[in-house]
């Protein structure tokens, strides 16, 4: 069931402190021409709130949870682990203000409070993300993540959100939180999942958020390419990320679905905890370093089970393979909730947790104290890129792949001419100067040798020049 957009809030931010991010290749770079990479922490309680408890037709007791979130303290407390960015989840009916969310909570207050909040982020110097987190299909309120977003609601949400943020660059755009298409929810037993992810299709039921789990019901999802579609035809800019899926940590498909954007502003999202599918450095070398050679990659959720004497299993040796393969990551999160899994502080003034929290603070400290990288004295110019392909090449690999190709083929050849009968009449009809130098007496001496020589030299060049493009 289509249900009509809230109008977005005309409050909207340019970007002041901190500078435009823009995808170049496989990096986020900044307006000065500088490549960035995040580091930073979730924030949680802006995708629930505003949507549980409340009565029927005035859903809803909060927009932050009641947590101090949006203050200045807090903010502060954020600075003080020397991270550059915070990740903002929303609930798509609270933005839209449909489905039953109280006027307090959804609409536009909803929206002017995620603006302002955003707004006082950016300022102090941080990059933003907000993610569309919770949705939900039809009339049913957004109480959970779905396995994806909805056709009903998440284009007119992500057309709301992208004008209303447009003007604000340093804003990120995460299409989907954390999608998770197994085979029993497709109305087609037969449907690709990947196929799915990138041009949406028919699932059978969806996470209610309460008891029974899932309730059965036909829908349609918005595949990525819908979710960039509805963006772009704003005229924002701003860049956008795609998580894979089972929930976000299976990125495998993600080269081979890779969703058309216009304005070249793609990067790949990935979800990173352990005793998930992708949770092993062979994993993340097989699945995840193609990809960062080719985009951006930008881990929207990490964290670590703390174990018994504080044995972490994850972040000690993710967290040095991420930096080292260039990868963004941002840990869930900076809340003080009453559990050790996941969560980064103790207190609103930002006391890290035993393990995981003070691990996190004392890395991203580390890091902050490294002498910083010298930067060329030229930045290149902001120009938007070409649209790219989904085998990720733009113009300048794909021209360099042909100029490999030719000049090897023409070595192959040449060297083959030369090994047999063929080079004979070339060797006899070349002018009598030349014919009879020591050279040519030479290479008419050793013709096969030559010839294999040059065969295999432009094999060779062939081949290493594929490696390193690729």
């Amino acid at each position: 069931m289509l249900v009509a957009a809230a109008a977005p809030s005309a409050e909207t931010h340019a970007a002041s402190q901190a500078a435009a991010l823009h995808v170049a290749r496989n990096q986020l770079i900044d307006r000065t021409g500088h490549p960035v990479l995040l580091h930073g922490v979730d924030i949680s309680g802006t995708e629930f709130a505003c949507a549980q408890g409340g009565s029927a037709g005035n859903a809803g007791w909060s927009i932050f949870g009641g947590q101090p979130e949006d203050t200045p303290a807090t903010i502060s407390a954020i600075q003080g682990w020397h991270v550059n960015a915070v990740r903002v989840p929303l609930n798509e009916d609270c933005w839209l203000g449909i489905n039953g969310i109280s006027a307090s909570f959804g609409g536009d207050a909803y929206r002017k409070a995620i603006v302002s909040f955003v707004r006082d982020l950016i300022d102090s110097g941080m990059y933003v993300i907000v993610d569309l987190h919770w949705n939900a299909p039809g009339q049913a309120v957004a109480l959970s993540q779905q396995p994806m977003a909805d056709e009903d609601h998440a284009p007119s949400f992500w057309r709301s959100v992208a004008t209303t943020f447009a003007s604000s660059p340093n804003v990120l755009l995460d299409l989907y939180n954390e999608p998770f298409l197994y085979q029993s929810y497709f109305q087609n037993g037969a449907q690709d999942p990947w196929s799915c992810w990138l041009n949406g299709c028919k699932l059978n039921q969806y996470l209610s958020g309460g008891q029974p789990y899932t309730k059965t019901y036909g829908w349609q999802t918005a595949g990525m390419q819908q979710l960039v579609d509805a963006v772009r035809s704003t005229g924002a800019m701003n860049v956008l990320i795609a998580n894979g899926l089972n929930w976000a940590n299976d990125d495998s498909g993600w080269l081979a679905h890779r969703p058309q954007d216009p304005a070249g502003n793609l990067a790949a999202g990935w979800h990173e905890y352990e005793g998930e599918q992708c949770a092993a450095p062979s994993c993340w070398s097989k699945s995840i370093e193609p990809i960062a050679r080719r985009v951006p990659v930008i881990v929207g959720e990490t964290g670590d089970h703390t174990g018994s004497a504080c044995q972490l299993v994850n972040l000690p040796n993710f967290l040095p393979w991420a930096d080292t393969h260039g990868v963004s990551y941002l840990a869930w999160t900076f809340n003080p909730w009453g559990y050790s899994h996941d969560v980064l502080i103790t207190n609103w003034q930002g006391t890290p947790s035993a393990c995981e929290g003070q691990f996190y603070a004392a890395y991203l400290a580390a890091l902050a104290n490294k002498p910083a990288v010298p930067h060329s004295t030229q930045p290149p110019a902001f120009i938007v890129p070409n649209p790219v392909n989904t085998n990720g090449l733009d113009a300048a690999i794909a021209a360099s792949h042909i100029a490999i190709f030719l000049i090897s083929l023409i070595s192959v050849l040449l060297g083959i001419v030369l090994a047999t009968n063929l080079g004979e009449p070339l060797m006899s009809g070349a002018p009598r100067r030349l014919r009879t130098s020591p050279q040519m007496s030479w290479i008419a001496m050793h013709r096969s040798s030559v010839g294999i020589l040059i065969a295999t030299c432009g094999a060779i060049f062939f081949v290493f020049g594929k490696v390193v493009l690729d």
